[in-house]
């Protein structure tokens, strides 16, 4: 696996497509989807899959994402997942947008007293300006592009000597 943090569609695409044709099978998102979910998987189905673009917004992700949090609660007994293991996805939704600092002050005051996705939404969501939960998906400020164009170029050079062979100082 070939990791990649794309910073737009763009940018997605091409090291998507690069690492491709360098022989990659798959890529891995996984950081950069929980750091900047909204930006890394607001892509992937257009990107991998050439879908066309959702046009949802973080406000319409929320509503239903609250159903489907609110649906799991407790299922696996001893109040697990509770509200803190169903929101953990979502803490960085509002990542380098305005309000993002309060929303997560709010959020960790909210764990402590809310039972439902629903209630903890309530408490929290004021924190985000409307702007910023009815924009839908944009694309952020282009970066490098083609990271992985020259992927056999980028790795260190194979080890010439075994570890025995090495002479030690």
């Amino acid at each position: 696996m070939i990791p990649c943090s794309p910073t737009n569609y763009e940018d997605f695409k091409s090291q998507v497509n690069a690492a491709r044709s360098e022989g990659a099978h798959c890529v891995m998102v996984g950081r950069a989807a929980f750091n900047n979910p909204w930006h890394t998987l607001g892509h992937v189905d257009t990107a991998i899959y050439g879908a066309p673009s959702s046009g949802l917004t973080r406000r319409q992700v929320l509503e239903q994402y609250q159903v489907y949090g609110d649906s799991i609660l407790g299922t696996y007994g001893n109040n697990r997942p509770n509200v803190r293991d169903v929101m953990k996805p979502l803490l960085n939704l509002f990542r380098s947008e305005p309000g993002n600092g309060l929303w997560k002050r709010k959020a960790d005051a909210a764990f402590l007293k809310c039972t439902t996705v629903q209630s903890f939404l309530a408490d929290t969501i004021v924190a985000i300006p409307d702007s910023v939960l009815d924009s839908p998906i944009a694309d952020a400020p282009a970066g490098r592009k083609d990271l992985f164009t020259d992927i056999h170029n980028l790795l260190p050079a194979p080890y010439a000597a075994r570890e025995e062979e090495v002479l030690y100082a």
